[in-house]
């Protein structure tokens, strides 16, 4: 999910930024650890105010002073948790377990957790239009006789007895509705098992928290077979799951994590309740999390929030066949992003040939600029992307055009425009990109016919990428065919 990445050459988004920029990255065990890194009795305050910073010794602390944990909250990615769950675990329960195991982590590490799932009803055309494509993919990688032509064993609407008499749930997630109803029938059990903890914790005198799930039917697989599914929001705190209601649904995982961001951003500047929150831990393995989060960065250097709060994006990687030959034993890390530290960086590369940025807003139109040159290398949305563009090569000559041409990046901003004939006129700007690209490729051995095309995309590419960093900015549009995308995908 999310960006292209291309293993072969590591000239991927991920790749190039984790070498280009290695400061806004550091390696955790888990997110507990991830936390205390940043979260440093109170230091991380005066350093954002830009004071002196005076470590604080932890034995004379105040004692009314709030807990790391009382600082954080936790967004994390119920579709990316679902999908980690190892093909060797296949009974409902063992599974439940795992995914307990997810979130009873993230409720040590955060006082406010909230687990986002995807929405199907209000996806976007354009992400039903790349599901359907992996599933065809899908399909066709696999080899069929007759021994694996065997059917979904349960129906789309199968009652909990059914499922947990079933050796291996995840036969049911090859069908998106049998999918989604055993992803309600998981999160039921484990948000009843959370709410129990908390409980306990309660009794015991310590701080319960809050458990938000958003975007789920509660019901699981208890829900009536001639009764519609009910997405909803529930938690654990009726007070804190009004503040999180929204009027407008979203449909995708990766947008919703940003829009809660955003939302407890605006707590902690109006609210005294939520005033004490200091970071917000993103925890998904969608790439497509780089884009939303640093276009957030960059949009509230513009338009800043009153109160301040630390973002962290955590990304649960396994252990790679190197680290298992070294250590059998090796688990699953984090790997953490400080946001605003990548973005910074990011901006001093993209103005490093004009020397300063002008204002915020050509700043934002850089941060654009950077992201639909992603986009033109390959994400959900533009698929495999431009024929021969590597995201390296923009990469190297994105300076340039920042520095060269004013006009086109400051063309850039459109993309946050309501109206779409506005939003189309990014495309003129990204086109620019696309030139200065293919100039700098042409310079580069054996990239001559690699920078032709890229010189040469057609204006459909260039409409689905604008439309992509549209999207990530929490602008979407309808994806049809005035934004490059077919009509009905077949």
């Amino acid at each position: 999910m999310g960006l292209k990445s291309n293993s072969s050459n590591d000239s991927g988004v991920k790749a190039m930024l984790k070498s280009n920029v290695q400061a806004a990255f550091k390696r955790f065990p888990n997110l507990h650890d991830a936390r205390d890194g940043v979260i440093r009795d109170g230091t991380e305050e005066a350093a954002a105010e830009g004071r002196e910073v005076k470590p604080v010794d932890a034995t004379e602390e105040a004692p009314e002073k709030l807990s790391k944990r009382e600082r954080t909250a936790v967004f994390v990615d119920g579709n990316v948790l679902m999908m980690s769950v190892p093909e060797a675990v296949g009974e409902i329960d063992p599974f439940s377990n795992i995914i307990y195991n997810y979130v009873r982590e993230a409720m040590r590490t955060g006082h406010l957790v909230v687990v986002a799932f995807d929405e199907p009803q209000f996806l976007t055309q354009a992400k039903k239009e790349e599901q359907q494509r992996r599933d065809a993919s899908r399909q066709a990688r696999t080899v069929t006789s007759s021994e694996d032509m065997v059917p979904i064993p349960l129906s789309h609407n199968f009652t909990r007895a059914q499922v947990e008499a079933l050796p291996d749930v995840h036969v049911l997630k090859a069908d998106r509705k049998c999918r989604v109803r055993l992803y309600d029938e998981i999160i039921r059990r484990v948000y009843e098992r959370c709410v129990n903890v908390m409980q306990q914790w309660q009794a015991n005198g310590h701080s319960p928290g809050v458990l938000i799930l958003d975007g789920v039917e509660i019901r699981g697989a208890d829900r009536p077979v001639d009764e519609p599914r009910v997405v909803t929001m529930v938690g654990s705190d009726e007070d804190a799951l009004a503040k999180f209601q929204r009027a407008t649904p979203i449909g995708e995982g990766d947008i919703k994590l940003i829009a809660l961001e955003n939302r407890l951003r605006e707590l902690v500047s109006t609210d005294p309740a939520y005033e004490h929150y200091r970071l917000a831990i993103t925890s998904t393995t969608d790439t497509d999390s780089f884009m939303t989060m640093l276009i957030d960065v960059a949009k509230r250097r513009v338009n800043p929030y009153a109160g301040a709060l630390h973002s962290l994006f955590c990304m649960r990687e396994l252990p790679t066949k190197r680290d298992r030959e070294c250590n059998p034993e090796a688990k699953a890390t984090f790997l953490g992003c400080d946001v605003a530290l990548l973005e910074a960086n990011i901006q001093r590369h993209l103005w490093s040939v004009k020397g300063t940025p002008t204002s915020e807003e050509h700043m934002l139109a850089a941060m654009l600029a950077f992201c639909s040159a992603a986009a033109i290398c390959g994400c959900d949305f533009t698929l495999e992307g431009q024929k021969g563009a590597r995201f390296d090569h923009f990469w190297e000559s994105l300076p340039n055009f920042v520095a060269t041409e004013p006009q086109a990046l400051m063309r850039f901003n459109s993309a946050l425009a309501r109206e779409e004939t506005i939003a189309h006129d990014a495309c003129q700007g990204l086109y620019r990109v696309c030139v200065q690209a293919s100039n700098h490729m042409a310079t580069k051995p054996r990239y001559k016919r690699q920078a032709e095309s890229v010189n040469t995309v057609p204006d459909s590419m260039l409409r689905r990428a604008v439309w992509s960093a549209s999207y990530w900015s929490q602008n979407e549009f309808p994806a049809t065919p005035e934004w490059g995308f077919l009509p009905q995908w077949q």
